[in-house]
């Protein structure tokens, strides 16, 4: 008898070169490398108008704004007062006390009330929260009023 393509001459069953797992791996891999790099920070944070709220806004319109937290960390190192809020073309009025949304992941929600001062014509109208630590922090903004300078 002759020794077909898939035996050897022993008749033992030639080894494969691949594993019939490979063709998954490799797309696995090829998934992994065409994700988008962008910095990943360790506090959620997300901004909403909850107050004011209007398709533009102009110089002394006043707006509330809520910044959702949620912290990754169980044990996070950077108190809730250390997170700090700053304003571009708006002068920030007030705040409410952190408030505790849920336990697990731990959510907190903190409103501001903000003057619109900017028109746009030096820049964005924005607000920004940042929250800085050695696990990447935080850091947001959200656009009130959309710069015209160039």
């Amino acid at each position: 008898m002759m020794p077909d393509s898939t035996t050897t001459l022993r008749g033992r069953p030639r080894a494969r070169l691949f594993s019939p797992a490979f063709p998954l791996f490799c797309a696995f891999i090829i998934s992994c490398l065409s994700l988008p790099a962008r910095p990943a920070f360790a506090c959620r944070m997300e901004f909403k108008v909850t107050g004011g709220e209007k398709e533009s806004y102009a110089p002394g319109d006043t707006v509330t704004v809520s910044l959702t937290l949620m912290l990754t960390h169980g044990n996070c190192l950077v108190e809730l007062s250390d997170t700090g809020f700053s304003g571009t073309g708006l002068e920030i009025l007030g705040a409410t006390a952190w408030k505790r949304i849920k336990e697990r992941p731990v959510i907190v929600e903190k409103k501001l009330r903000v003057l619109i001062k900017g028109d746009g014509s030096d820049g964005d109208v924005a607000i920004r929260a940042l929250r800085l630590c050695e696990r990447q922090g935080g850091d947001l903004s959200m656009i009130l009023v959309p710069g015209t300078k160039k």
